[in-house]
C-alpha cells in the first residue's frame, strides 16, 4: 500500500519513539505492548499480539515486532483503550532508514566474498578492505534486517570466526539482500561496493539473533494440520490446499498432513490443534495482511544448552480478499490462494521474508512487483533448500530432553503436482531418476538432456541442504556413478544445466544420503 492508502485507513499517524516494549500474559496467551512516545511528550500504548515471557511465548508473521529506541512514522488504529497497528509490520516507517540512505557511505575498497548466500543457514561472507582495526574491539557488521540495519547491540553479538585489519568474516544472520556495512574499531562506517543477496532465511528463535526453532512433533514423526470448515466444505477451496500441499511435502519432504476430518476451530491459538482458516469477524486480520502464520514456541534447557521448539501452528488466510483458487494466471483483483499459503507453509518450517523478487517469501502477494509472479502454484529453487534445511535441522538434532521428538521427513513416492518456478521446459517429473534412493555412499546418476537422453553429455552440480555446491560432474550417456563417501549424511539436490551451460534451477533430483 502507498503512504497515502495507509494514511487513509488508519486512524492516527503518528511520529513517535518506542520508550518501553514489554510482553505479558492474557487468558493463557503470550501478548505485548509497546509504549510509543511522540516529542511532544503524548504517549499511547500499542498492543501487539505474541511476545516472549521467560521460557514461552509467540510468535505472528507480519506483526509490528521492534525495540526500544526505535523512531519513525506509525500507523495506529484504535481498539478500546489501546491501539493496534494497522497494517502489521508496514506500521511502521524507520526514520533512521530515511536518513541513512542519504549518509554517503564510503565504499572504496569493501569487497565481499560471495554474492549469494543463505540467512542463518551456517553459511559465511568474508569482507576485505582496510582499516577495520587489527582486534573487533566495539567494531561490528551489520546486515538489512528489513525495516533498517541491525543496530549495534545485534550486531556485535554476530558469529564472528575472523577479524583483522583488513579481512572479517563472520556468520550471515537473517538479513535482506543489501550492501553490507562494518563499523570500524575507530568508529568509521564503510558500506561494500556490492550487494549480498539472500536466497532465503531460516528462522532463528524469538528474541534472538542465533539459534534455531525447531518443530516440536505431535504425530507419528509429523505435524498434522485441521482444515476449518469454511475452506474444507467448499470443494474448490479445499482441492487448491489440498494440490498446494500436497506439491509442498512432495518438493522437500516436511512432514504436514492433513486431518480427514474438518474442525469448527479458527485462528485462536493454545486450542492445542494445528489449523488453517480464515479470520474471524472477532479477529479479522488488517488489510493489508492477505494471511499468517501464528506460532506457540517454548524452550527447554539441559545442561548448558537451551532448545527452542515450536509447538502448536495456526495458518490464518484473510477472508476478506477476493481469492483466486486455481492454477496460472491470476484473475484481475484477485490475489493467489495457493502462492499465499505457500507463503505461509514457508514459515511453518521457519522461513523469514526476502526482498528477493520472484520469491513466494517476498513480503507481499498482490502490490506492484509481487502481482509479475503471483501466478506461480509452487515454491521456488531457493525456498526448496531452505525448507529441505529447515526439514534436516528438525530431523537430525540429538536434544534428548522435555519429550522434545525429531521429524521423520516423508519420503514420498510422488510425483510433483505443479513444475518448480523457475522450469519454463521439462519437469522432473519426467526425468529418470538417480538411485538407489536413499542411498549410503554411492549413487548412480543417468544422462539426461531435457528428459531424452542423448549421446550428448549431461552437465550437473549436486548441492547439500544449505544450498552449498559439494561437487560438479558431467555425465555421459551411460550414466555415472557420485562416490559420496566423504559427504556426511543428509539431503542433496542434483541440478541440471541445459545445452548453454546455464543453471536451470527447476530440474532437480532430491535425493537422501543415510547409514541408518
Amino acid at each position: 500500500m502507498t503512504d497515502d492508502e495507509k494514511t487513509a485507513w488508519s486512524d492516527a499517524v503518528i511520529e513517535a519513539e518506542v520508550i518501553e516494549a514489554m510482553s505479558f500474559e492474557r487468558n493463557g496467551r503470550v501478548m505485548s505492548h509497546l509504549i510509543l512516545q511522540t516529542a511532544g511528550g503524548e504517549t499511547r500504548t500499542v498492543e501487539l499480539d505474541g511476545g516472549m515471557l521467560e521460557n514461552r511465548g509467540s510468535h505472528r508473521t507480519d506483526e509490528l515486532y521492534i525495540n526500544t529506541g526505535a523512531t519513525g512514522t506509525f500507523y495506529l488504529n484504535e481498539r478500546g483503550e489501546v491501539w493496534v497497528p494497522a497494517f502489521g509490520a508496514a506500521s511502521f516507517v524507520s526514520s533512521e532508514r530515511n536518513q541513512t540512505q542519504w549518509m554517503g557511505l564510503a565504499r572504496a575498497n569493501l569487497t565481499l566474498s560471495t554474492d549469494w548466500s543463505a540467512g542463518n543457514a551456517d553459511q559465511f561472507v568474508t569482507i576485505t578492505g582496510s582499516g577495520f582495526g587489527n582486534t573487533q574491539g566495539d567494531g561490528y557488521v551489520t546486515f538489512d534486517s528489513g525495516n533498517d540495519y541491525y543496530d549495534a547491540n545485534a550486531a556485535i553479538q554476530f558469529n564472528y570466526t575472523e577479524w583483522s585489519d583488513n579481512s572479517i568474516t563472520l556468520e550471515v544472520p537473517n538479513a535482506y539482500s543489501n550492501r553490507v556495512r562494518v563499523m570500524t574499531q575507530s568508529g568509521e562506517l564503510l558500506e561494500s561496493t556490492d550487494s549480498l543477496r539472500i536466497q532465503y532465511n531460516i528462522g532463528s528463535e524469538p528474541g534472538s539473533y542465533y539459534g534455531d526453532t525447531h518443530l516440536n512433533n505431535q504425530l507419528d514423526g509429523g505435524h498434522l494440520f485441521y482444515v476449518n470448515q469454511e475452506i474444507f466444505d467448499f470443494p474448490e477451496r479445499l482441492d487448491a490446499l489440498e494440490r498446494t500441499l500436497d506439491d509442498f511435502v512432495c518438493k522437500t519432504g516436511v512432514n504436514f498432513r492433513l486431518a480427514a476430518e474438518s474442525t469448527s476451530l479458527g485462528n485462536d491459538l493454545g486450542d492445542g490443534q494445528n489449523t488453517i482458516t480464515f479470520d474471524s469477524s472477532d479477529a479479522p486480520l488488517g488489510m493489508g495482511t492477505a494471511g499468517i502464520c501464528w506460532t506457540n514456541w517454548w524452550s527447554c534447557i539441559l545442561g548448558d544448552i537451551t532448545f527452542y521448539v515450536v509447538g502448536e501452528m495456526d495458518v490464518v488466510l484473510n477472508s476478506a480478499i477476493d481469492w483466486d483458487y486455481s492454477t496460472g494466471p491470476v484473475g484481475e483483483g484477485q490475489a493467489k490462494f495457493a502462492y499465499v499459503l505457500i507463503h505461509e507453509l514457508g514459515h511453518a518450517m521457519r522461513l523469514g521474508h526476502v526482498n528477493e523478487w520472484g520469491e513466494s517469501m517476498y513480503p507481499t502477494v498482490t502490490n506492484w512487483p509481487s502481482n509479475e509472479w503471483c501466478e506461480r502454484d509452487t515454491i521456488s529453487a531457493n525456498e526448496r533448500l531452505g525448507v529441505s534445511l529447515a526439514v534436516e535441522r528438525a530431523s537430525t538434532f540429538t536434544f534428548d530432553a522435555c519429550g522434545i521428538s525429531s521429524m521423520v521427513p516423508l519420503e514420498v513416492d510422488c510425483e510433483p503436482v505443479v513444475d518448480i518456478y523457475e522450469n519454463h521446459g521439462v519437469s522432473d517429473a519426467h526425468l529418470p531418476l538417480p538411485f538407489p534412493n536413499p542411498f549410503t555412499d554411492q549413487l548412480w546418476i543417468p544422462s539426461l538432456e531435457g528428459g531424452i537422453s542423448t549421446t550428448k553429455p549431461t552437465s550437473v552440480r549436486i548441492l547439500n541442504s544449505f544450498g552449498q555446491v559439494v561437487e560438479r560432474l558431467t555425465i555421459p550417456a551411460a550414466g555415472a556413478l557420485w562416490n559420496a563417501e566423504d559427504q556426511p549424511d543428509g539431503i542433496y539436490f542434483i541440478q541440471r544445466m541445459n545445452a548453454q551451460s546455464l543453471l536451470t534451477p527447476a530440474a532437480f533430483s532430491r535425493v537422501v544420503k543415510t547409514t541408518n
